[in-house]
């Protein structure tokens, strides 16, 4: 579900592209932080360390849950990782694949043709 709510807003960024989108950009860079993190423990162990702030601050998220365990807690937290990768890795996939009109199936191949003014 959350790999479908990320292409659909990368979708929708790139029809309708705001400033105010600019929050939806996090999850997808993060995904790129996490996949080029042993390139920022060689260049720099500085920006390798930003993944234990961001650890750091799921955690400090999870304090917040109403009468939780400390056993549901640590269940949570994968669940809360989990989120943001799998947006992040949906953003990315709408934003370098087809878009195509509503109602059209995913597996029907859609020519959009561009009509130019005289």
């Amino acid at each position: 579900m959350l790999l479908n709510y990320g292409r659909g807003r990368a979708e929708q960024f790139r029809v309708l592209p705001t400033l105010g989108s600019a929050p939806n950009f996090v999850p997808p860079l993060f995904c790129l932080y996490v996949a080029l993190l042993p390139l920022w423990w060689w260049i720099s162990p500085w920006l390798a360390s930003l993944i234990g702030w961001y650890f750091l601050v799921v955690v400090i998220q999870l304090f917040f849950v109403p009468s939780a365990t400390l056993g549901l807690l640590l269940r949570v937290f994968p669940l809360i990782v989990l989120t943001h990768v799998c947006y992040g890795l949906g953003f990315w996939k709408g934003l370098f694949t087809q878009l195509k009109p509503p109602g059209v199936p995913s597996n029907v191949p859609v020519i959009i043709e561009r009509i130019e003014p005289d």
